[in-house]
């Protein structure tokens, strides 16, 4: 195994337990070989185990602190060992995450469960590389003969890895609400980090009236409309989204015409909006970290406080505002201060009256800040 010297500031960095590698932490960047497993080190002396591999966050993960560790079937199961052992209050679950990447010791990997049936999601090809010695500890913990799909970067189609694979989609049962999930497609049809919102808005909309922002994948029209929402208008700029929400309704045998589905750019709309004078009583915005429209593109770090302060305009006395991001370099600090300078633009009195991180199943790094799937914040306008 290649070795590879580090800084001494990145030294105590990995040694607390922080799990990404950054090009700035190589004495040398031209170490760097995509897709290699190295040892890493300083003035000659072990500090970690880890792999290069090209990611939206850093060049790589660390691996094992402990010299001796071989990384090898033993290894690979120990993780998913300890990791179904703390996902025991979610065995029963129709759908859960059962091994959520650097927060079960081994970035680059999530695996989640619908129905029985597991999805293996490599999030690079390097770790990839290890598929065979992974599926082997896998086995070893949750048994062979388990139905296992997995989702390749950059392949729209999951493949087949062991088992018989239901007819798809699979519905998941979830707070009495059906959600079609089709297997087979690399594209998220449901956010499980979304669960508790979803029984949120499932609970808290009786007669009132929904607007939804993005995210069709998060079941939080579909949640609200079961939970007796009078209507709702959701609003994506992306086709998928639409045929998402008429999916789930559709699989509760709900009737669509109270649900009015909108394929456009999310600021037309608000325009549209508050030039009709028109308001809601309950208001979800996910935005996405990017994203381009038919005639503008919506980028999160530019445009979110604009969105926020032209979606305040709708709000009314009552109006819950939740507003959520799942990008992984958009902290809750961040959140928190882009909706205070949106709130401070309003005429109105906002007050933070939650906070949304992931559900216990997706379990974080506490050294990594950005390991958090989910960050959200629900403001009640008084």
């Amino acid at each position: 195994m290649k070795r590879v010297q580090i800084t001494g500031k990145s030294v105590r960095k990995f040694e607390d337990g922080y799990p990404i590698v950054s090009l700035t932490d190589l004495e040398n960047a031209q170490d760097f070989d995509n897709g290699a497993w190295v040892q890493l080190e300083n003035h000659g002396h072990f500090v970690a185990t880890a792999y290069f591999a090209k990611q939206h966050r850093g060049v790589g993960f660390v691996m094992s602190l402990r010299e001796n560790e071989s990384i090898d079937e033993r290894f690979f199961t120990s993780k998913f060992r300890a990791a179904v052992a703390k996902r025991a209050a979610f065995a029963d679950s129709p759908a859960y995450r059962l091994f959520n990447g650097t927060g079960d010791g081994l970035g680059g990997l999530v695996v989640d469960v619908f129905n029985g049936q597991y999805v293996f999601r490599w999030q690079n090809n390097a770790i990839k590389q290890q598929a065979k010695l992974i599926y082997a500890g896998f086995e070893r913990i949750v048994g062979k003969g388990q139905t296992i799909l997995a989702e390749v970067p950059g392949q729209e189609h999951l493949q087949l890895v062991s088992g018989q694979l239901a007819d798809q989609p699979t519905d998941i049962l979830e707070n009495g609400v059906t959600y079609p999930v089709d297997l087979t497609v690399s594209r998220q049809q449901l956010a499980l980090e979304f669960r508790d919102i979803r029984a949120w808005a499932k609970a808290t909309s009786q007669q009132r009236r929904i607007l939804n922002l993005f995210s069709a994948e998060t079941g939080l029209v579909t949640a609200a409309m079961l939970g007796g929402a009078i209507e709702a208008v959701t609003v994506d700029p992306t086709n998928r989204a639409t045929t998402a929400v008429q999916a789930q309704l559709a699989a509760n045998n709900f009737d669509q015409a109270a649900v009015e589905m909108r394929t456009m750019d999310v600021a037309n709309y608000l325009d549209y909006a508050v030039k009709h004078g028109l308001t809601f009583d309950t208001i979800f915005i996910n935005p996405p970290a990017f994203i381009r429209g038919k005639k503008r593109a919506f980028t999160l770090e530019q445009d979110l406080q604009d969105l926020l302060e032209q979606a305040l305009k709708l709000a009314k006395a009552g109006t819950q505002v939740v507003v959520t991001t799942t990008t992984p370099t958009y902290s809750m600090k961040r959140l928190r201060e882009t909706i205070q300078d949106a709130v401070q633009n309003y005429t109105g009195h906002v007050t933070v009256s939650n906070t949304y991180l992931s559900p216990n199943d997706f379990l974080t790094n506490r050294a990594d800040r950005h390991s958090e799937a989910l960050k959200g914040v629900q403001l009640t306008v008084d």
